[in-house]
């Protein structure tokens, strides 16, 4: 059975003549991300539209959910973490509710089960930013209410829109990738600096992607951060006792069946005779198209270059 996601938006309101993320919603119905089809929904923005999806879920299973809604003063999209357990309206709803410093539930703020912080947010669309405040109206009590009826790590969470936001389709799409991906798996990669080179290694032909070549590191083991990573994988590959310097960067690259999330971090040799365990062969780099990188590499010795 093929998997579903829920976007929802809102039809217009406070005087508006339409609503970007109605009309969001609508064109993403039918569309495929992760093998997983959306369903869009549009909600009055009223009471009764803040629980329609909470309604929904005691009969329904969705993969993910996605709130859509429109940010009247915002330069940015936003991303919601937080739904407030708190209405306050600045001007009343479709149905002439307005409510004051009223709680939704009692039971506290709720929070939002997606990890924005593994989306390389920078990368995306406007660059949306994020959020620990939905507000006090009809977003707010709709993800608050979405949240408190869900009980389980389904990913949802609120994306505010510019009414002028670009390629709005495009972002929400973008949002709904991310939302899907597998976990992160954290590798570290060690530039190892002398002289002003940096050292590359070549895989032996017994190792997977053999003859491509790489910054020696691997994954973190349990416990570990990056620089503690590298010390004890540079030291099961090279036999070399190294000093961690500065970070490089985080690069994110999303191979479908797994996220790797890949920390680079300057070296220093401290002591040790080089010996090649998993690798056959290793070069001293001034410039970043001296070998055959392995693909994320390139794109690693050029930053390095670069610095």
């Amino acid at each position: 059975m093929q998997g579903r996601i829920l976007v929802t938006g809102f039809k217009p309101f406070g005087g508006h003549l339409s609503n970007i993320s109605e009309e969001v919603a609508k064109s993403l119905h039918g569309e495929i991300v992760r093998g997983r089809v959306i369903e869009s929904l549009v909600l009055s923005v009223d009471e009764s539209g803040s629980r329609e999806v909470s309604n929904l879920l005691p009969d329904n299973k969705y993969d993910a959910i996605m709130h859509l809604g429109l940010a009247e003063k915002a330069d940015y999209p936003r991303i919601e973490m937080r739904a407030k357990d708190i209405l306050d309206f600045r001007i009343p709803d479709n149905s002439g509710r307005q409510v004051s410093s009223t709680k939704i539930s009692g039971e506290g703020d709720l929070y939002s089960t997606i990890n924005p912080e593994d989306w390389d947010i920078v990368k995306m669309i406007d660059s949306p930013v994020i959020s620990h405040d939905a507000g006090e109206y009809l977003c707010n009590e709709t993800l608050y209410r979405t949240l408190l009826s869900l009980g389980d790590n389904t990913p949802c969470f609120f994306l505010h829109l510019p009414q002028s936001q670009n390629d709005a389709r495009g972002l929400a799409l973008q949002c709904l990738d991310r939302m899907l991906r597998p976990p992160c798996l954290d590798v570290g990669a060690g530039a190892i600096i002398h002289d002003g080179k940096f050292l590359a290694a070549r895989r032996a032909p017994s190792e997977k992607h053999a003859g491509w070549w790489e910054f020696p590191g691997g994954k973190f083991e349990e416990g570990e951060d990056a620089a503690a990573c590298l010390v004890r994988e540079i030291m099961e590959e090279l036999e070399l006792e190294v000093e961690i310097g500065d970070g490089i960067g985080i690069w994110i690259f999303d191979h479908g069946d797994v996220v790797v999330r890949l920390h680079v971090m300057e070296c220093r040799i401290l002591s040790g005779d080089m010996k090649l365990h998993v690798h056959d062969k290793v070069v001293w780099c001034e410039g970043p198209n001296e070998v055959e990188w392995l693909g994320p590499d390139q794109e690693i010795a050029e930053a390095i270059s670069a610095r």
